[in-house]
């Protein structure tokens, strides 16, 4: 199970990487540049921009348990409650986002908002940004993985959240936006990357033994 996970989790941290840059890119499009166009149709839905985030999720959840499980062993407990609030704030992503999807599908897009939206943007980004931060610095202490990737991933969601929290997000200019977002999936990307290098180097040899010249 162990090796499934981790094998799993290579692929899911890159592409989690780069869908939440594409998730990003989207929302830009959707909510910004095509506002007009989009407002009156189910590209403007709240729904419609959580099939893509969801999945992203589910993505990163993996791409967080592959990481962990092949650095447990070099993690102190700091690390490991990182990782778990890291995983918490996806989770909280995956439900707050299938239940927008399946709400705004099945009621109204304005049944989306309130507590369903507070739970997959507000609550889950608070918890994976505090987590990656103490989770990231964990990984780039140990330095078995990318460290660049290590600290892209803790400096990414905590630097988009203090924008938000200051009234630099929403409406905010997109490269000021888009530099955190970057940080943050290339972080995912260059960890996964880390991962993949890992598996597929050799293992290192060991000396064989002297023989006796008598042996």
């Amino acid at each position: 199970m162990k090796e499934k996970l981790t094998r799993y989790g290579k692929p899911g941290a890159m592409l989690g990487g780069a869908m939440y840059i594409v998730a990003f890119v989207a929302a830009y499009l959707i909510y910004g540049m095509f506002a007009e166009t989009t407002k009156n149709n189910f590209l403007g839905d709240h729904a419609f921009i959580h099939m893509i985030d969801t999945p992203m999720f589910v993505l990163l959840a993996l791409g967080a348990v592959g990481v962990f499980l092949s650095q447990k062993e070099y993690l102190g407990k700091i690390g490991k409650v990182g990782f778990g609030m890291t995983l918490f704030g996806f989770v909280l992503g995956i439900v707050g986002g299938a239940a927008i999807i399946a709400v705004g599908l099945a009621i109204s897009d304005a049944a989306t908002m309130g507590i369903l939206d507070m739970v997959a943007h507000f609550f889950s980004h608070i918890l994976y940004a505090i987590g990656s931060l103490v989770f990231g610095f964990a990984l780039w202490r140990k330095g078995t993985l990318p460290k660049l990737g290590a600290v892209l991933m803790a400096v990414g969601p905590i630097w988009l959240l203090a924008m938000f929290v200051g009234g630099f997000g929403e409406g905010g200019p997109f490269l000021l936006i888009a530099a955190p977002v970057a940080a943050t999936g290339l972080g995912w990307l260059l960890l996964g990357h880390g991962l993949r290098a890992t598996e597929s180097s050799p293992a290192p040899k060991t000396a064989e033994p002297a023989h006796s010249p008598h042996g």
